[in-house]
């Protein structure tokens, strides 16, 4: 959640990370150690409220600033909105500019106006009366943009004498005055994660902007109700992504690729014109390069395939460097872990796995070699040999001089 919140206010305009502070509980030290040397981490030793939680940074680092102040908890938060309160703040004379939301739905902090329209107050959620649940539905984002002056000359008069006990920051606005309100269009960026249902809501939120992202960049996503895909996940013109396909992490999938359906990719490269799928997976470090077919029930991990390679039919690679031109017949393994250590296979160009294949590595497969059905190889293949039999053993040798070599050598 967080790191949504900081792309967004970089993407903002917040570009230099000692001018970001985040506000922490000590006691939180997986998000401290999540932030350790992006930013500047400040901590709240005693959770008092979000007044409190500013009074932690040094006055001398409010005053003469503009201070924009966001909360951790609201990942649905866009760059666009934090602008427009910035540029309020900017062409304003106003100490202070908030962000609004109108949304019956809500039982948050109301802003209550007064007959001018103007702010007169923040109540929150805990001492909101019955009254006033029933009849103001405009809701405190918890998107504020300071004079930081003038900040700092009324933080301290806010007070915890409300049924929380504690000290709000809200409160700022009942002596600090005027204060300028922008109304955001979309009530969903005011959804703070304060639960697993909220967790859940804001995710699909934020799925569905990915998918928008992708298909607005030339990509086909044939059913974006059943296809999940990272923030981090980069997507090629033209290709086509199918149903219940899951990209997550670093994943890079090219132009004119078709994934899926029912295909699981995580951190890894698929070069153009590649297809993978249906029912495959492509885990970290693998690396496709282009017009390659990666087919059903497949699954790569730290595995390199070069260009117009073949893995068809329910194989695993484990480890493998596989060549340019070659073909893995169904059912092929890599054996890469002996107990100890993971140890890789080295597959050469044009190679021909036949099917039931077991590479035991650490084990090299030479350019052009290929090896008959059911072969368990655990010892090199020369290039250009043909290889059979548990254990296999080399019967048929071919030189490979050349790509244009067709001479055979018993």
């Amino acid at each position: 959640m967080i790191d949504w919140v900081l792309e967004a206010v970089r993407e903002a305009g917040v570009t230099r990370d000692k001018d970001v502070k985040v506000i922490a509980n000590p006691h939180h030290a997986d998000v401290a150690a999540h932030l350790d040397g992006r930013v500047e981490l400040v901590y709240q030793r005693d959770p008092k409220g979000t007044a409190h939680a500013l009074r932690q940074i040094p006055q001398g680092e409010l005053r003469g600033r503009q201070v924009l102040v966001v909360n951790g908890d609201s990942p649905l938060l866009t760059a666009a909105s934090i602008l427009r309160v910035i540029h309020a703040q900017q062409e304003g004379d106003a100490p202070a500019s908030i962000a609004s939301v109108e949304d019956p739905s809500r039982d948050d902090g109301r802003i209550v106006r007064a007959k001018d329209g103007s702010l007169e107050r923040i109540v929150e959620r805990k001492d909101a009366t019955r009254e006033l649940r029933a009849q103001v539905h405009e809701f405190n984002v918890g998107l504020y943009c300071f004079d930081g002056s003038r900040l700092v000359d009324e933080l301290d008069k806010v007070k915890d004498d409300n049924k929380a006990g504690e000290f709000y920051l809200p409160d700022v606005f009942l002596h600090l005055k005027p204060v300028t309100i922008v109304k955001l269009d979309d009530p969903r960026e005011a959804m703070g994660v304060k639960d697993r249902i909220r967790l859940a809501a804001a995710t699909d939120i934020l799925r569905r902007r990915l998918l928008e992202r992708c298909m607005l960049g030339g990509a086909t996503i044939v059913d974006p109700d059943t296809t999940f895909i990272d923030a981090a996940v980069t997507i090629g013109q033209d290709t086509v992504i199918e149903p219940f396909t899951v990209l997550k992490g670093e994943t890079h999938i090219g132009s004119e690729c078709h994934i899926g359906p029912h295909v699981y990719i995580e951190d890894a490269r698929l070069g153009d014109r590649s297809d993978c799928g249906p029912f495959a997976k492509l885990r970290p470090g693998t690396e496709i390069a282009e017009d390659v077919h990666i087919g059903s029930f497949t699954e790569l991990v730290r595995t390199k395939v070069g260009p117009r390679s073949k893995v068809p039919h329910v194989s695993y690679l484990g480890d493998t460097d596989l060549g340019a031109d070659a073909n893995i017949g169904a059912g092929t393994i890599t054996a890469n872990f002996d107990g100890t250590n993971k140890n890789r296979t080295e597959i050469g160009d044009g190679a021909f796995v036949g099917v039931d294949t077991m590479l035991v590595a650490p084990v090299k497969l030479g350019k052009r070699a290929r090896t008959g059905a059911g072969s368990v190889v655990t010892k090199d293949v020369p290039d250009g040999a043909t290889a059979v039999g548990v254990p296999a053993r080399v019967v048929r040798r071919k030189a490979v001089s050349s790509p244009d070599s067709s001479s055979d050598t018993p």
